[in-house]
C-alpha cells in the first residue's frame, strides 16, 4: 500500500515539473530571442501573437411590430427594415444579409418580426425601420414597434392613427422614399 502512494506521488511530481516547466519564464525568453534572431535587421518588433477571433454573435430580434383592435380581417400591417446598403426588409420579402423576417400576416391582430443574425454589442449595422398599413377603408388599428438600434438601446412607440399611413423610425440607415404605397 506504501508502494502504491509513493508512486502515485511520484507520478504526480513528475507531471506538475512537466507542466511548469513547459510554461516556465525560460521558455518564452527563448522565444523572443529567437525572434529577435530572426528580425534582426528589420526594424520589427517580436510580440506575442494572439488568435484574433471574432465577437460572438447570435440572433438578435431587432424589431417587433404588434397590432390589435384592427376590426376587421383584411387588416395588413407591415414591418420594414433597411440597412446602410440599400437592402430592405419588409411585406414578406428580405434581402437584408444574415437576418430573417417573420411571414406577412394579415387580421384582427398580428404580430411581425426581424431578427438579426450579426448583430454583436460591439459592431451592430445600423438599421431603420417602418410601419406601413396601406389598406383601403376606414379600419382604425392600434399598434406597438419595439426595436433595438446599433448601440443595444430598447425604443417602444405605440400608436393608434387613422386608416392609411405610415412611421418612420430612423436609426442612421436611409429610408427610401415611397416604400409604402397604397396597394
Amino acid at each position: 500500500m506504501l508502494a502504491l502512494a509513493m508512486i502515485g506521488a511520484l507520478t504526480l511530481m513528475i507531471v506538475t515539473s512537466a507542466a511548469s516547466a513547459s510554461a516556465s519564464p525560460g521558455a518564452a525568453a527563448a522565444a523572443k530571442k529567437k525572434c529577435r534572431k530572426a528580425h534582426s535587421k528589420k526594424k520589427k518588433t517580436c510580440k506575442k501573437s494572439r488568435r484574433k477571433t471574432d465577437a460572438p454573435r447570435s440572433p438578435v430580434v431587432r424589431a417587433t411590430l404588434t397590432w390589435f383592435n384592427g376590426g376587421a380581417d383584411d387588416v395588413d400591417m407591415d414591418l420594414f427594415v433597411f440597412d446602410g446598403n440599400g437592402n430592405a426588409a419588409g411585406n414578406g420579402s428580405d434581402t437584408i444579409p444574415l437576418s430573417t423576417l417573420s411571414p406577412d400576416v394579415s387580421g384582427p391582430a398580428g404580430t411581425e418580426t426581424f431578427t438579426d443574425s450579426l448583430f454583436t454589442r460591439q459592431s451592430a449595422r445600423d438599421l431603420s425601420f417602418g410601419v406601413c398599413y396601406s389598406v383601403g377603408g376606414s379600419v382604425h388599428t392600434q399598434f406597438t414597434l419595439t426595436y433595438v438600434t446599433a448601440d443595444g438601446v430598447v425604443h417602444g412607440d405605440s400608436q393608434n392613427p387613422g386608416s392609411a399611413f405610415h412611421y418612420e423610425y430612423p436609426g442612421g440607415a436611409p429610408i427610401p422614399a415611397g416604400y409604402c404605397t397604397i396597394r
